[in-house]
């Protein structure tokens, strides 16, 4: 058995330095972009997980509680990102690359986050899974794609750069997004040897199949359609979808886990030679997900649906000149706020349509909040624009619209496992009128035609 204490790679101590930057030069960034890590998924909130370089860091800067995609669907999210829109604007919904390609590289609609930085100079640089094309095209000077199963060669390639570019005072953006833990799960044995099969727990809202609702529909409006029922691809050759035993959805979850243990490794060893290199100095570190994931939650498998396990992501920034004493925020955010984020901490002008905003404030004071609440859509299912689901989100209560327009209303603090629909409870009504409220808000800022009920 490979050791635990093998792989923990020691990392840097906490920086005094006051909030703000040294001198005039602008700061790096290094953005990791997991693929599929839902939010449970991460040490530092399931201590199942061991992620010691991920939690190492992310725990000296600031940790992001309450942190969403725009949408559970691959190539839409990364659209998102990137352009700081909301999927229906930017013209991306589903997993088609095509239309960002059309809208974005060549139309040139909207500014991508590389093409805002390569403008004022950066050096910009991508490894990993792009799900949207040449990552050349859309902004990024060096780098290309990489689809290995292990990200052994996008690591490889982002080592072989921070090695042997001279940035001199050229400032960098590296986008690294890794792979892992997407299907198919084959992590090598040192990797699930950390993960005895009694230790894995079965969540509360663990079922074997999903209920015939629309709520858990993850295909085409009025069907009960479940992804990855088939993939036979996995380790063990385990279902990705339902229906699952709870002995194999903890062979399922163990793999999972021991997938983002040696992505988590790798990591560490990225972090390390940042740090030995002197770039880890005046660079804002941040890691977020694409997506979520749901490991049988619900009966599901995949992502897709408005549920936690789908929408909610692990999110932290660390940067040495952070000063702060608190570590963790309950700020709603979402990940169209990373495009502002990013502009802000440069000193950059944030373009007024962007819908996000910036999360500077929260990093001086992790007690404010920028939002009063997020929105997620799933609308390109099946490649029929504007079918699939929505939701508002507030610091303690959920609303979803389904594809066809049924409601659900959870308060997540009372019911985080979202099982009991409390919809059509009178109390309530003032709630759900504040949602829809916001639901209008949104539906205007995005275009979105869903009527309300």
């Amino acid at each position: 058995m490979l050791k635990f204490s093998i792989f923990l790679l020691v990392l840097f101590g906490c920086s005094t330095i006051v909030f703000g930057q040294k001198d005039n030069s602008k700061p790096n960034f290094v953005v990791i972009f997991t693929d599929d890590q839902t939010y449970r998924a991460i040490g530092y909130n399931n201590s199942e997980v061991l992620t010691p370089n991920l939690d190492n860091l992310a725990k000296k800067g600031l940790i992001f509680n309450k942190a969403f995609t725009s949408t559970p669907v691959c190539a839409a999210s990364r659209a998102s990102v990137f352009t700081g829109l909301y999927p229906q604007t930017n013209g991306t919904v589903a997993l088609d690359r095509n239309s960002f390609i059309n809208n974005i590289v060549n139309e040139n609609k909207y500014n991508t986050m590389a093409e805002f930085l390569q403008d004022e100079g950066y050096t910009t640089y991508f490894s990993g899974k792009s799900h949207l094309g040449n990552p050349q095209d859309y902004g990024f000077r060096f780098g290309y794609e990489s689809n290995s199963f292990d990200d052994e060669i996008a690591f490889k390639e982002v080592s072989n750069f921070i090695e042997k570019e001279d940035f001199g005072e050229q400032p960098f953006f590296i986008w690294l997004a890794p792979r892992q833990p997407h299907v198919p799960l084959k992590p090598a044995q040192q990797w699930l040897e950390l993960y005895p099969l009694e230790n894995i727990s079965i969540e509360k809202n663990f079922l074997t199949t999903p209920e015939q609702e629309s709520v858990f529909n993850q295909g085409l409006p009025g069907e009960h359609y479940y992804r990855d029922s088939d993939y036979t691809n996995n380790y063990k050759n385990l279902p990705a979808g339902p229906p699952r035993s709870t002995e194999v959805i903890s062979e399922f979850t163990k793999a999972y886990y021991a997938t983002i243990t040696h992505l988590d490794f790798q990591i560490g060893y990225f972090i390390n030679q940042l740090k030995d290199s002197g770039h880890m100095e005046n660079t804002v570190f941040i890691f977020l997900s694409d997506n979520g994931y749901l490991l049988g939650n619900h009966g599901l498998g995949n992502k897709l649906t408005m549920h936690e396990e789908s929408v909610r992501i692990p999110m932290f920034i660390y940067w040495d000149q952070l000063k702060i004493d608190v570590h963790e925020s309950e700020a709603l955010v979402s990940s169209t706020d990373l495009l502002p984020t990013i502009l802000n901490i440069a000193g950059l002008p944030i373009p007024e349509y962007l819908h996000g905003k910036s999360v500077l404030p929260i990093l001086k004071d992790p007690s404010v909040s920028i939002n009063d609440f997020i929105a997620s859509e799933s609308v390109g299912v099946g490649g029929k624009v504007g079918t699939g689901h929505r939701m508002i989100r507030s610091p303690e209560w959920k609303y979803i619209i389904t594809d066809i327009n049924d409601e659900l209303l959870f308060n997540l603090s009372d019911d985080p496992y979202e099982l009991n629909n409390l919809i059509d409870k009178d109390a309530y009504e003032s709630i759900l009128v504040k949602l829809k409220g916001y639901y209008q808000e949104w539906r205007d800022l995005v275009g979105d035609e869903k009527l309300i009920p």
